[in-house]
């Protein structure tokens, strides 16, 4: 099995401590590692595959930094979008850069930016996943957790009749593949017991991959097959600068995982890894213990009468920030920029983002 690690996002969510030129997978939330340093080193330092068979996906901004965080990692082994064009097209290009000529191969595209609080538990399923799809080649594999409360920020992954059992952990059909639903859907779907969180873990043979592009998204597979044709060549790099920024921008769970999942392709592993996405400020709590008043606090922080705050301080000029008598708020302060707002309405920071991108005063702060 080859592993990639997908590290391209921006991580807009989480401003002002991420931004574009250091998102949130190489923000130092593990004391002084990464995500990105943690997920390495889960299967660097695992049984489950040498250490060469470790990819790490970015965008070109975060060259330098992938870099620096991973200095082991070889420059075969860094494969570097030159264009952002989201997950499908990511997908596309690290399926033809590890295995442009063995459509056998099988891939596991890992997202890096979470929380995975039982990693063996993973790493187990992904050697499951592994021999499920040397056994049965034609589906592609989501690895999914059990939902822990309604959620209406994560896509869902319904389970439907069985479809492997060797071992310990089951493989099902996947009868739905959805994004994120709406409260009173995500109510049913928690109550049901049958749909699970989409953690962004996904597993697959190369070929069959690339079969399904061709199938429901013809277009870009044509680029890609353009793209494998020159991956043994010399001129691979101008190929691909050429190529690449003219692939559809859509997300993989658009473009292939729905539509697989309506003909039966897509398999589904449940699996109890206390997985986690590090997505906003009001999750941060999932990763990481609040005390009991529900804070979580980093940085010189004093509170009174304060509840289910997130207050993150990342400016070396502040002395202190004093709460007093709030409650479900989140504070973040980096110097250069002050984010505060209800927890319960923070996933809305990527539209506030977006504004200052498009803004001449402020779009060097995103």
């Amino acid at each position: 099995m080859k592993i990639v690690i997908r590290a391209g996002g921006v991580g807009t969510r989480l401003w002002p401590w991420s931004r574009s030129s250091r998102p949130k997978q190489f923000l130092p939330f593990f004391e002084d590692r990464s995500c990105v340093q943690v997920v390495y080193d889960r299967f660097v330092n695992s049984d489950l595959v040498n250490h060469q068979d470790v990819y790490l996906s970015i965008n070109r901004d975060t060259y330098k930094l992938a870099k620096a965080q991973l200095p082991e990692l070889r420059d075969e082994n860094l494969i570097v979008e030159p264009a952002t064009r989201d997950t499908a097209a990511a997908i596309g290009l690290e399926t033809i850069w590890v295995a442009a000529n063995n459509p056998d191969e099988t891939i596991a595209s890992l997202g890096s930016d979470h929380y995975c609080g039982k990693p063996e538990n993973l790493l187990r399923a992904l050697d499951r996943a592994d021999q499920f799809l040397d056994e049965n080649p034609g589906y592609l594999m989501a690895i999914a957790c059990k939902p822990t409360r309604v959620e209406t920020n994560y896509g869902h992954v319904k389970m439907g009749e069985k479809l492997w059992d060797e071992g310990d952990i089951p493989v099902h059909f996947a009868e739905e593949f959805t994004e994120k639903p709406n409260w009173p859907t995500a109510e049913r779907y928690m109550e049901s017991g049958d749909y699970l969180w989409n953690a962004n873990f996904f597993a697959w043979k190369a070929g069959t991959l690339l079969e399904q592009f061709e199938k429901f998204e013809p277009e870009m597979h044509e680029t890609l097959m353009e793209l494998a044709d020159a991956r043994d060549g010399e001129n691979f790099r101008d190929v691909l600068e050429e190529k690449y920024s003219t692939i559809k921008k859509t997300a993989v769970d658009y473009a292939i995982l729905e539509p697989a999942s309506r003909e039966d392709r897509l398999a589904v592993m449940p699996v109890d890894m206390e997985w986690s996405d590090i997505g906003s400020w009001a999750t941060l709590t999932d990763a990481f213990e609040p005390d009991e008043d529900g804070n979580l606090f980093q940085g010189p922080v004093k509170a009174e009468d304060t509840t289910n705050c997130t207050a993150v301080i990342k400016n070396p000029d502040r002395r202190i920030v004093a709460l007093l008598g709030l409650e479900g708020l989140a504070v973040v302060d980096t110097g250069d920029a002050l984010l505060v707002c209800r927890k319960d309405e923070a996933t809305k920071v990527k539209k506030l983002v977006h504004e200052m991108r498009d803004s001449d005063d402020l779009s060097d702060l995103v």
